[in-house]
């Protein structure tokens, strides 16, 4: 019996879902994130300053701007005889890469004003060897997740994580300078790019589908390529404008920016872990499932439908999950910070910036999702009618940040963060909502009353335990009673709305879990 043709389109974008890999990702985020709650005992906040804001902006700016272009053009729905000049255009983009890495490099050795830490010059030198080295892995990345070997990827990403940790904690047992995370990056970037390599060949070897001769580019995807470039360096500045700002101006102490990135971290666990991948799967759902460029009446109707169906399902999710983690974030922050770090972090300003992180969390969630199907269906003119609204937004996020931190110190990178993501999210939902002449899906982030009012009532119920507690008993005893309490209050709420949802969410939601969970809840 042949099957409908929604149905079929599902059951071929079938590993784009949670997966078994996709736990075992989780599981090795998870370890590192453990490992690192450990490191920061070790180290002092002035040397995470350095590595986790300086050092990492040098890292993240020359990985982002040189591969992010590359995967958004190669990530499009190609023909196999595309391939040579995708192959092409990723080579033509390594000498770029490279003279971006030394200039950003001179930069931060020779222009920036040096932190008085030993080694820091050595550590601009490497972190931008470092890009350079994982950038060469970039053409079998490519390779394996546009033909859908999944696991491959994650697990060098999961290897590059885990080698980085390990060898940064051994050696600070011995160093508790900068030189042990300098290490920890170069050797991590050498494994995975090897390993990358090898499970290229393994898989060319296997399928023998992947045959090329000479250097062939296309000028469409040069010219995609551009503008994607162009883009990506707004992108860039917005995702990362407190760490340029705290780079480029003496706002705030290499201490005060260690103690910034490690509550940055912490709160961004949520996305590193879940976020990221659901964005970066999505979108290569939907730019498999649509063409991009055309209109909506020259779309495929069943893939039309189906995407629709998911983006609102995905909205409303991350909508339900950045409610309750703002609500149970005012109360659980400081325990949080005294199982991350210890009482000598918790004691600090760190859990007022967490408490302030939980609605920023939020809103990326919704933003990563929007724009995950913004970038998939955008022509090139409107790339390029994007990348002028994101010059706005970067002006206007950079001068936020520099105007509230002068004010309020480092809380005012945190409130830019919220008033850029809200400005983004604005942007995406408008094309959403022009692209299907519909709104349904922006009404499918909206919970019902009866929702809130319990998620208020047992958000608020969390927050009075922990005052209580506190005042009564501030110990080891209390902290157990609060958490028990809260723990108690949010399997309430899980509850109530998986029973109140219909029944396309409750499909969508068993759709991304593991199959075991599946399995158990069917």
């Amino acid at each position: 019996m042949r099957r409908p043709a929604r149905v079929r389109l599902r059951s071929k974008l079938s590993p784009l879902f949670y997966t078994e890999s996709d736990v075992n990702q989780v599981v090795l985020r998870l370890l590192t994130f453990l490992a690192n709650s450990y490191l920061i005992r070790l180290v002092s906040a002035e040397v995470l300053g350095v590595v986790y804001v300086r050092l990492t902006l040098l890292l993240t700016t020359t990985l982002f701007l040189s591969r992010e272009p590359l995967r958004k053009v190669s990530f499009t729905k190609h023909s196999p005889e595309e391939w040579p000049k995708l192959v092409g255009l990723i080579w033509l983009a390594l000498p770029v890469s490279v003279c971006l890495a030394v200039i950003l490099s001179l930069i931060w050795m020779f222009i920036l004003e040096p932190p008085p830490l030993l080694y820091y010059k050595l550590g601009c030198v490497v972190f931008g060897a470092s890009a350079l080295i994982e950038l060469l892995g970039e053409l079998p990345y490519i390779y394996l997740v546009n033909n859908l070997h999944i696991k491959a990827p994650l697990i060098a990403e999961g290897t590059l994580q885990i080698t980085r940790t390990v060898v940064t904690i051994a050696l600070a047992h011995y160093s508790t300078s900068i030189l042990p995370f300098i290490i920890g990056h170069l050797i991590s970037a050498i494994i995975t790019t090897c390993l990358l390599w090898g499970m290229y060949f393994m898989k060319v070897n296997k399928t023998d589908k992947v045959r090329y001769e000479g250097i062939q580019v296309s000028s469409v995807h040069l010219r995609l390529a551009v503008s994607f470039t162009k883009q990506s360096i707004l992108k860039q500045l917005l995702t990362e404008g407190e760490a340029y700002v705290m780079t480029l101006f003496p706002i705030i102490s290499f201490a005060q920016q260690g103690v910034f990135s490690t509550i940055s971290r912490l709160a961004s666990i949520v996305m590193r872990v879940g976020f990221k991948n659901i964005e970066d799967s999505y979108y290569l759902l939907f730019a498999q499932m649509l063409k991009r460029g055309l209109p909506l009446e020259q779309q495929n109707k069943d893939a039309l439908q189906t995407c629709k169906e998911t983006l609102g399902n995905l909205l409303r999710f991350m909508t339900f999950f950045g409610i309750i983690i703002t609500m149970y974030g005012l109360s659980f922050a400081r325990v949080a910070l005294l199982l991350y770090g210890g009482k000598k972090l918790a004691d600090t300003e760190a859990t007022f910036l967490l408490q302030l992180y939980c609605p920023y969390i939020y809103a990326c969630g919704v933003n990563g999702i929007s724009e995950a199907f913004f970038f998939s269906i955008m022509s090139q003119v409107e790339v390029e009618q994007h990348n002028y609204r994101l010059l706005v937004f970067s002006v206007v996020f950079l001068g936020l940040s520099i105007v509230l931190s002068y004010i309020l110190g480092t809380p005012g990178f945190i409130l830019a963060n919220i008033a850029n993501m809200v400005i983004r999210i604005t942007v995406s939902l408008r094309y959403i909502t022009s692209f299907y002449n519909s709104a349904d899906m922006v009404y499918r982030m909206v919970p019902n009353i009866p929702q809130v009012m319990l998620i208020v009532v047992c958000g608020g119920t969390a927050l009075l335990s922990k005052f209580v507690l506190e005042i009564i008993a501030d110990s080891t005893l209390g902290y157990i009673l609060h958490v028990l309490i809260g723990g108690l209050s949010v399997i309430l709420v899980l509850q109530y709305t998986w029973l109140a949802e219909d029944q396309s969410f409750k499909l969508f939601i068993k759709s991304i879990l593991p199959n075991r969970v599946r399995q158990k809840l069917e």
